[in-house]
C-alpha cells in the first residue's frame, strides 16, 4: 500500500472489498435477539454508546465511513435522524438497501471523511466504526467531526488496531482449524481475493492528544470488544460461520459477557485496552463552546 493511500484511508482498497464480495450484504443489525456474533458486538456497541450518552435525548446522528451502517441501523431503528456518509458509493447503494429492506429511514451521503459536507454543529451525536485505524493521520477527519459536532453532543471513535496480542491470540487455533475444515460445514465458493487495507497498530495515546486538543467536557476511553472474533476469514469484510456455529456462539458470548458485567460493575463488552479487539474514546462538546 502507498504511502499516500495510507494518509487517506485505504479508500480504494475499501470499495473494490465492498463491491466484490458476498459477505457486504450481510444485515449486522436485528430488531430481535442476535442470529451471529457480528449481530450480538453491533447490539453490545449500541448498548454502550448509549450507556455513556446518558441522560440523552432523541436527535441527529452522523455516521462517518459507515460502510453497511449497522450501528445507524440501532440508532434509526430507536428513533433518531441519522445521516451515513462513506467514501464507497457500492457501500451506500447497499447500506440503502438494508434500510429500505427493514424500513428504516435515513439520509445516504457519497463524500469524503475528511471533507465533511456539512454546515458546523449539525449533528447531535457524530461516531465513526472501525475508521481511524485506516488513516496514517487521522486529525483532519477528527477535527471534521467535531466541527460538525453540536455544542453538548458526543463523538465516539471506536478504533481497531493492527493488535496480534490481544483477546483473539487465545483462539488464532480455533480460526486455523475453521480454515482447514470449513468444506466440511458449508460448500466453498468463488470469490476474489480480498484487498489488504492499511490498519495501523496505533494505541489510544495516539489519539488523545488530538482529542484533548479539542478541549472537550468529558473524555472516556476503554478497550471494547471483549470476546474473541471466530471465523475461517475474520478478516475484512468479516465471514461468518454457518447458521448453527453462529447461534451457540451468541449463546456463549452472552453468558461470558453477564459474567464480566458481575464480575467488573460494569459492562461485560468493556475491557482493558490491551486485550480488546478495539478501542473506544469518547469526547463530549462543552455546551457552552461557540457554533
Amino acid at each position: 500500500m502507498s504511502e499516500g493511500n495510507a494518509r487517506e484511508g485505504s479508500k480504494d482498497e475499501f470499495h473494490e472489498n465492498w463491491v466484490a464480495r458476498n459477505e457486504s450484504y450481510y444485515n449486522h443489525w436485528t430488531p430481535g435477539h442476535p442470529l451471529n456474533q457480528i449481530q450480538f458486538a453491533f447490539r453490545n456497541h449500541y448498548e454502550i454508546f448509549v450507556e455513556i450518552m446518558k441522560p440523552s435525548e432523541l436527535g441527529t446522528c452522523l455516521e462517518v465511513g459507515c460502510g453497511r451502517g449497522s450501528l445507524s441501523c440501532h440508532f434509526a431503528s430507536h428513533g433518531w435522524d441519522v445521516t451515513l456518509l462513506d467514501y464507497s458509493p457500492a457501500v451506500i447503494d447497499i447500506a440503502k438497501q438494508i434500510f429500505e429492506t427493514n424500513k428504516l429511514k435515513g439520509q445516504f451521503i457519497v463524500d469524503d471523511a475528511n471533507k465533511l459536507p456539512f454546515d458546523n454543529s449539525s449533528y447531535d451525536l457524530v461516531f465513526s466504526i472501525g475508521l481511524l485505524e485506516h488513516f496514517e493521520d487521522s486529525s483532519q477527519t477528527l477535527k471534521q467531526q467535531w466541527r460538525v459536532l453540536k455544542p453538548g453532543g458526543w463523538l465516539f471513535a471506536y478504533i481497531v488496531p493492527h493488535r496480534p496480542q490481544n483477546v483473539q491470540k487465545y483462539f488464532r487455533w480455533v480460526n486455523r482449524i475453521l480454515k482447514a475444515t470449513m468444506g466440511v460445514f458449508a460448500p466453498k465458493k468463488s470469490a476474489p481475493e480480498k484487498q489488504d487495507v492499511y490498519r495501523n497498530d496505533y494505541g489510544s495515546q495516539a489519539y488523545l492528544p488530538i482529542i484533548r486538543a479539542l478541549e472537550p467536557e468529558k473524555i472516556f476511553v476503554s478497550g471494547i470488544y471483549s470476546m474473541p472474533m471466530i471465523s475461517h476469514s475474520p478478516e475484512f469484510p468479516f465471514s461468518l460461520l454457518p447458521t448453527f456455529m453462529e447461534r451457540i456462539l451468541v449463546k456463549v458470548f452472552s453468558l461470558s459477557v453477564s459474567i464480566r458485567k458481575k464480575i467488573t460493575g460494569r459492562h461485560g463488552w468493556l475491557c482493558s485496552e490491551p486485550m480488546g479487539q478495539a478501542f473506544l474514546i469518547g469526547a463530549k462538546k462543552s455546551s457552552n463552546e461557540d457554533t
